[in-house]
């Protein structure tokens, strides 16, 4: 079976790192006392990131 040719193991690691990234700087501002940033990137992570970081794998 082939592969996808977007999947390739570097793209996905940096896709993770990202996720990562961008899911810890939502919880840092949640915590900070952010009401704009922390919602949009907490819910863009979850929403979007973390789907395409499990489908690239």
């Amino acid at each position: 079976m082939r592969k996808h040719v977007l999947a390739s193991p570097r793209r996905a690691r940096a896709l993770r790192v990202i996720t990562l990234g961008l899911l810890l700087l939502g919880y840092l501002d949640l915590v900070r006392g952010g009401l704009t940033a922390a919602p949009l990137l907490l819910v863009s992570s979850y929403l979007l990131l973390v789907p395409l970081a499990i489908l690239f794998d």
